[in-house]
C-alpha cells in the first residue's frame, strides 16, 4: 500500500486524479482502519489530517464554517453550535463513544455517506451546502443533492470536500435530532430522525418545518409530504398522527441483521411524532390541542 502525505489541496486532488478509486482518503481513521483491518487493504492512502485550512468551526455572517477536519468531538462543545443549532448539537452529542468523538471528523462522517450517518439528516433539514473541490475547479453543492447512494456522493473517487457551510435557521425555530439504536449511542442509528420547526409570529402556527430521515433509504432523505401536510397548520393530536404516518411512507428501508423494514417504518413513525411534539412545544410554548 502507497502512503501519501499531501501539503496542500492541489497535491491532494493531484493523488486523487492519478490514483482515483484505488485510493482511500484518511483524517480521522474511525471507519477507514476498520475497513483496512477487516475487509481490504487500498492500493493506495491519502492522509489528508494536516492540510491547512480544513479544520476550524466559525461564524461567517448568517452561517457557520465547519472545516471537515473539525472533529464531533469540536462540535459538541462549541458554544456557538449548540446555541445557534441545536438539532447538529444533538446528533453530535449522540455520536458513538467520547473516545470516537475525539477522532472522527465530520468531514469522514458526511464523505462516507452511509445512510445512517448522524450528522447527514441534520445537515440536511439545516439546508447546509459542501464546498467541493477538484482537480478542474470548486463548486458548491447543497447536501440536499450531495448523496447518491451508500458509499457515493457527488466527490466521486475523484474530488475532495473541503467546506462545509450551515446556515442559521430562521429566529425561533426549534430543532432536534432523535436516534433509535440497540444500544444507543455507542451503536449505529437505527432510525434517525431530524424535525427542525419554525412557527409564525403568533405562535399558532406551523411556518415552515423540515424533517430528516436517516438509514431507511440509500441515502438521508426529507420527508416533503409530510412537511408539507404541516405548513400552515397548528399541531393538534390527530395532526401529528397523520404526520407520522405520512413520514413512514416516506421512507425505503430494507430488512438486515439490525432491523426489518417494517419495524423501520415503525420506528420512523413514532420519531416523527416524538421530533414534532417536542419541537412543536419547544418553539410555542404549547401542548399538543
Amino acid at each position: 500500500m502507497q502512503y501519501f502525505e499531501p501539503k496542500s489541496i492541489d497535491e491532494a486532488l493531484s493523488l486523487l486524479t492519478k490514483h482515483g478509486a484505488e485510493a482511500k482518503v484518511i483524517a480521522g481513521g474511525t471507519d477507514v482502519m476498520v475497513d483496512i483491518k477487516y475487509k481490504e487493504e487500498p492500493a493506495c492512502l491519502i492522509n489528508i489530517k494536516k492540510l491547512p485550512g480544513l479544520s476550524g468551526i466559525q461564524e461567517n455572517g448568517g452561517s457557520l464554517r465547519v472545516g471537515p477536519l473539525a472533529t464531533i468531538r469540536e462540535l459538541e462543545t462549541n458554544a456557538i453550535l449548540r446555541a445557534k443549532l441545536p438539532v447538529l448539537w444533538e446528533a453530535s452529542h449522540q455520536f458513538a463513544s467520547l473516545q470516537v468523538r475525539n477522532t472522527a471528523t465530520i468531514g469522514g462522517n458526511i464523505c462516507r455517506a452511509s445512510p445512517s450517518g448522524e450528522t447527514l439528516a441534520p445537515l440536511l433539514v439545516l439546508e447546509a451546502s459542501a464546498k467541493c473541490a477538484f482537480a478542474e475547479g470548486e463548486r458548491k453543492q447543497p447536501f440536499l443533492s450531495f448523496f447518491e447512494g451508500p458509499g457515493k456522493s457527488v466527490l466521486g473517487a475523484k474530488g475532495l470536500l473541503t467546506e462545509i457551510d450551515v446556515p442559521y435557521p430562521p429566529a425561533g425555530s426549534k430543532g432536534v435530532y432523535l436516534k433509535h439504536a440497540v444500544r444507543g449511542a455507542m451503536d449505529i442509528a437505527m432510525v434517525g430522525v431530524a424535525v427542525l420547526m419554525t412557527p409564525d409570529a403568533g405562535k399558532s402556527n406551523i411556518q415552515d418545518v423540515r424533517i430528516g430521515l436517516g438509514a431507511v433509504a440509500p441515502t438521508p432523505v426529507r420527508a416533503p409530504k409530510t412537511e408539507t401536510l404541516l405548513r400552515g397548520k397548528p399541531l393538534t393530536a390527530a395532526l401529528l398522527k397523520e404526520a407520522g404516518a405520512l413520514a413512514a411512507t416516506e421512507a425505503s428501508p430494507i430488512d438486515d441483521q439490525r432491523s426489518s423494514a417494517e419495524n423501520r417504518r415503525w420506528i420512523v413513525e413514532a420519531l416523527t411524532r416524538r421530533g414534532l411534539e417536542q419541537t412543536w412545544k419547544a418553539a410555542t410554548g404549547k401542548e399538543i390541542a
